[in-house]
């Protein structure tokens, strides 16, 4: 890092439409407003900034850019353009080399002075050209970013993007990644390295994970931050506060940027809070109050997701009733040169400490303050959809669109009222709770209702076009829900949407992608709530298992397999026992990913995951014998007889056809254990029931007896032994 100061801003780096002209212009003017110092120009999109990287922009694009460099320079904002090659960039190319060249010559005859490589979300196979040349991927990048680096002068800023941009992608791991390895050894120590997190959407971002990334990377990582991202899903926003980035991160980082919804207008909140999270940031430094203590109450409290939320929303509400046309002009505006035009304008504070504030230092940070709850309960039931659009009318919005990992408080109560009400619902029982319970809900309904009405009315058409088909989408949604519940309880003759036979297509969403979706096992599994929705409810989620996931479950299955005895052999080859037990698996062709899940509790931590092997007499026979042999190879030092061939009777194969192999970490909730086991098995045999199955088996070590009576509290029962190995037991199951 050869800049001093802390990169704090915006990145345009979603896929989609890229923003306009004057939208970015009114992106600088609230970093200004809000305190952010950066701007990152890396719209996926702009083909001249990705697919087309070779073209040099046209004299009307030089133009804009041009101009949008000299207003950021007159905000006091860093303008960073971000080049992106990495699709078909051959390394090794002095034709391309040049290219990359001449097209940064381009962008310094605007006067841009910081930079960016991003060599994110590509193909890491090179051609034969390059391998003719370089070692691996890795020194490819590291050779053409050091000669840029250098062809610029070694610029304050020149940001780098590696293709392993978070722990999920990293391989084997995060620590053992030869890619990250070679770019942490590789690229100038002044050179700026990405980094999205843990994943590519990281709930949290804790100061341990960025220690150990430094560590490889040799040098404090800049965050690349999707929390408030929406690229990847066109039903999605994100409008909640910046929120699970502690202060403390402050001195382990170079930089953070976020990078926000694709709709320009609907970023004011996670922008605004990033502000206030920067200028916190700022007051701890400024106080030399920076500790290692992740859980400092002189640090983590001064910053509240939920507080910095309610003084966004103030400031939100008047850019609804902003006179501004749907239509944002690409006309281009002139920039006045003079010395008074081009000066920096003061900063404007985004956290004002009064004693309001300070107060909230005894308040916890995930608590909600009184301030922000909706008494959305009194609603009349009139269906006046009259009045101006108020702020619990625009915290009911941000709470029904909050954070990737998480609902609004609010809006999740509201899913918990309709989950418990779907689900409860009995002529022989009294019936008063389960009314009051529909009555809140059918006026939460009204509420939605009334919401989206009020935003049609709104000045703003630029914000009410970004924003109406959202929340068109979810008022129609809960109105849908409303009525089943009435349905429900009036002997069914409220309504036919809910009877089988031709259904309205507004009832079920999603048309052609939605008939895939429907399809898979997902659905209500993804969000797994206890029965017990009266408590606070322990939350997973399921999702389909990838080889993007083999690192993780790999340490999960070594974990839950440990043994003393093979202490010193994990030491010298921590990944054997996976290799062992599941690996053979995961590198077949034939495995059935459809029906593997893994399991994330809310900490976004890895608790389970289930293998299923429908052709498991096959996958003995013919692919565990590959496999073996494979692992000899791997492993030529290690006494052979360690991986052993299992193979059952024939009888077993006709009578429980397919292996199940379940790892759960046994240290969480007893209670949540046998919850997460009995999900996982509903979803499967109903899966295999459909296919023709009726059984299945599972191969357990006997040396863990813990997971052999899990096996059995989950309905196996033992089956008589494999002859040929006495320390596996065999366990089934007949459905």
């Amino acid at each position: 890092m050869k800049h001093n100061d802390f990169l704090c801003g915006v990145i345009e780096g979603y896929y989609g439409r890229p923003w306009s002209f004057n939208q970015r212009k009114t992106l600088f003017e609230y970093c200004l407003k809000f305190g952010l110092n950066t701007y990152v120009y890396a719209p996926k999109d702009d083909a001249k900034h990705r697919s087309r990287w070779r073209d040099l922009y046209s004299h009307e694009e030089s133009s804009e850019l041009s101009q949008l460099i000299h207003i950021a320079k007159r905000y006091g904002i860093k303008f960073v353009y971000a080049l992106s090659p990495g699709l078909d960039l051959i390394y090794s190319s002095d034709k391309d080399l040049k290219a990359l060249k001449r097209k940064l010559d381009q962008l310094s005859s605007f006067r841009c002075e910081y930079w960016a490589l991003l060599f994110d979300d590509i193909e890491s196979e090179m051609c034969q050209q390059d391998k003719d040349r370089f070692l691996s991927f890795a020194h490819a990048q590291v050779t053409v970013t050091n000669e840029i680096y250098d062809y610029l002068n070694k610029p304050n800023i020149l940001l780098f993007c590696p293709t392993q941009y978070c722990s999920q992608m990293a391989k084997p791991s995060l620590e053992r990644s030869s890619y990250l390895q070679t770019i942490g050894n590789g690229l100038h120590p002044d050179i700026d390295i990405f980094w999205t997190g843990s994943k590519v959407i990281s709930r949290r971002i804790s100061i341990s994970h960025i220690l150990s990334v430094n560590t490889v990377l040799q040098r404090r990582v800049t965050i690349w931050d999707n929390l408030n991202a929406n690229d990847y899903d066109q039903r999605r926003l994100c409008l909640g506060p910046f929120s699970g980035r502690s202060s403390n991160l402050s001195s382990r980082l170079s930089g953070m940027l976020s990078n926000p919804n694709c709709e320009f207008e609907l970023n004011f909140i996670p922008l605004h809070t990033l502000g206030q999270w920067y200028q916190s940031l700022r007051i701890n430094e400024s106080q030399d109050q920076i500790d290692d203590d992740e859980d400092s109450l002189q640090i983590t409290q001064i910053y509240l997701p939920n507080k910095a939320l309610d003084q966004a929303l103030i400031e939100w509400l008047p850019e609804f009733q902003k006179v501004k046309s749907a239509y944002d002009s690409q006309k281009l505006v002139k920039i006045d040169n003079s010395p008074q035009a081009m000066s920096p304008k003061p900063t404007v504070s985004s956290l004002i400490i009064d004693e309001d504030s300070q107060d909230s230092i005894c308040e916890s940070q995930t608590s909600t303050t009184s301030s922000s709850k909706m008494h959305i309960m009194e609603c009349d039931g009139n269906g006046n959809t009259g009045g101006d659009l108020t702020l619990e009318d625009i915290r009911l919005l941000v709470e029904l669109f909050y954070l990737p990992y998480e609902h609004g408080p609010n809006a999740q109560q509201m899913f918990i009222d309709f989950y418990w009400l779907r689900f409860n619902y009995s002529r022989n029982e009294k019936l008063n709770e389960w009314h009051c319970r529909a009555s809140s809900f059918h006026n939460n309904a009204k509420h939605v209702g009334r919401l989206v009405q009020r935003l049609t009315t709104i000045h703003n058409r630029s914000l009410l076009y970004d924003i109406y088909n959202y929340a068109s989408d979810i008022s129609s949604t809960i109105s849908l829900c409303s009525r089943y519940l009435h349905w429900m309880d009036i002997d069914h003759k409220h309504s036919t949407v809910f009877l089988s036979g031709d259904i309205e297509p507004a009832s079920k969403r999603g048309g052609l992608a939605g008939e895939f979706l429907s399809i898979l096992p997902m659905g209500d599994f993804q969000s797994i709530i206890k029965p017990d929705v009266n408590t606070s409810p322990s939350v997973f989620f399921i999702q389909q298992l990838s080889s993007a996931d083999q690192a993780v479950i790999y340490a999960l299955c070594t974990q839950v397999s440990y043994r003393d005895e093979i202490h010193d052999l994990l030491d010298q080859h921590s990944e054997i026992l996976a290799d062992k037990l599941i690996g053979g698996y995961l590198s077949s062709s034939s495995n059935n990913f459809d029906l593997c899940f893994s399991v994330n509790n809310i900490e976004d931590e890895l608790c389970a995951f289930v293998l299923t092997i429908i052709e498991s007499e096959k996958y003995d026979k013919i692919i565990q014998a590959t496999w073996i042999t494979q692992l000899h190879q791997k492993y030529p030092n290690v006494d052979q007889n360690f991986f052993e061939v299992n193979e059952c009777h024939q009888w077993i194969y006709d009578r429980y056809a397919v292996r199940i192999q379940l790892f759960i970490d046994l240290t969480i909730k007893t209670a949540n254990a046998y919850f997460i086991g009995n999900k996982l098995m509903n979803m499967i045999i109903n899966n295999l029931i459909k296919r023709g199955f009726h059984g299945c088996h599972a191969l357990l070590d006997e040396r863990y007896p813990l997971l052999h009576q899990f096996y059995l509290r989950l309905g196996f029962v033992d089956l008589p032994n494999i002859e040929q190995n006495d320390h596996i037991i065999l366990v089934g199951k007949q459905f």
